[in-house]
């Protein structure tokens, strides 16, 4: 994407929407004749909160691209993800997130930084991806729960590995494309970057294997939007209308990855430099999720998500849920929304994102160990 500017992209990929995009996106849009095919006599009958499935259909998760906004969390899902055998982490982009509009370059940095502590340096490329919404429009920097530089009480100044000269969009497009059907993207942040490759690359929907994403709370309507939508909801309603395979990190995260006091505890003990970064970067956090929020502990989404790609049987319960992105309310944009079709009279539609709503919590505070106490 060198020489373009971020309007002619955004320009070309709306422009592009209306030849390629508006088909694919209009395919997740039953006509009220489709809708009702879709609940005619002997067929399922889907209740409005989904239906409760086995498994999910994004299974056999190996290679990964993490497109992330580090971010605490983000650091601690990125260390599981250069940790875990089952994974093979093919490069990480840079998205919108957590640091606003004026931090990607701390957020790059700070990728930069956790591969160089992971040992990786050299060995895993990180690419500057969107540094805007698709439209540009602000939303709140999560600095209140990941600090002044996104990772708590450290700040990055330099490293040592350079970000890579092509766009985290392009080269999204490029290691997918190159690898039909094998490359699962772990979208921790906003969904901007994703979006764009689906917008831009109509083979690019066909060839990724799927999406995790950390979106938000699966309970019914009334809760707030997740902070990962609303940096983008957009970009979420392009993804969730795109037919690509979708698995959410949904209630699971908000209880099944709290880490609690006693984890603090034995995280020190470790005596790592993974440890030691772990327990500085989260301490802002583990006191504002349980001084305004209520939790036991640092909730840790994602995280979660990695460690479920890398062992689905991590996840002990799933949704499927027909799926929409609220795009205009003052307080509810950004809502991710299902089941309001038991008000249109037509049977609710197929579900296109399977959400993870329970999960194992000592696995996954051991998987958490295991990538803490990873080298010196």
């Amino acid at each position: 994407m060198s020489g373009i500017s971020r309007r002619q992209i955004v320009r070309g990929a709306l422009l592009g929407a209306t030849a390629m995009g508006v088909r694919a996106l209009a395919q997740g849009q039953q006509s009220v004749p489709d809708v009702t095919r879709a609940g005619a006599p002997g067929s399922t009958i889907i209740p409005p909160a989904g239906l409760a499935v086995v498994k999910p259909r994004l299974t056999g998760i190996h290679r990964v691209i993490v497109d992330t906004d580090p971010g605490n969390d983000d650091a601690l899902a990125i260390l599981m993800a250069l940790s875990m055998p089952a994974l093979r982490l093919e490069a990480i982009t840079v998205c919108p997130g957590n640091m606003g509009l004026d931090g990607v370059d701390q957020q790059v940095r700070n990728a930069l930084f956790v591969v160089d502590l992971a040992g990786a340096s050299g060995k895993v490329p990180v690419y500057r991806g969107m540094t805007r919404p698709i439209l540009g429009r602000p939303y709140p920097v999560a600095s209140f729960i990941h600090g002044k530089y996104g990772l708590g009480d450290v700040e990055v100044t330099a490293v040592r590995q350079k970000v890579e000269p092509e766009h985290g969009v392009d080269a999204m497009r490029r290691i997918v494309n190159g690898s039909p059907g094998e490359v699962t993207i772990l979208a921790l942040g906003g969904l901007t970057n994703v979006a764009m490759a689906i917008l831009r690359d109509e083979a690019f929907v066909r060839n990724v294997r799927g999406l995790i994403f950390v979106g938000g709370k699966y309970q019914g309507p009334g809760f707030e939007p997740g902070y990962n939508v609303l940096v983008d909801p957009e970009a979420a309603d392009v993804v969730v209308r795109s037919g690509v395979s979708l698995l959410m990190m949904g209630d699971a995260f908000r209880r099944d990855s709290v880490l609690v006091a006693e984890d603090y505890d034995h995280a020190t003990g470790l005596h790592t430099r993974r440890s030691e970064f772990f327990i500085q970067s989260n301490a802002l956090r583990r006191t504002y999720e349980m001084k305004y929020r209520g939790a036991t502990g640092s909730v840790n989404g994602d995280p979660m998500a990695v460690a479920l790609a890398a062992d689905g049987t991590l996840g002990e319960r799933y949704m499927s849920v027909s799926m929409k992105v609220e795009l205009e309310g003052a307080y509810t944009r950004g809502l991710l929304v299902y089941g309001e079709d038991i008000y249109s009279g037509h049977p609710v539609p197929p579900g296109n994102v399977d959400i993870c709503v329970a999960a194992d919590h000592e696995r996954f505070r051991q998987m958490v160990f295991r990538t803490l106490q990873m080298g010196s």
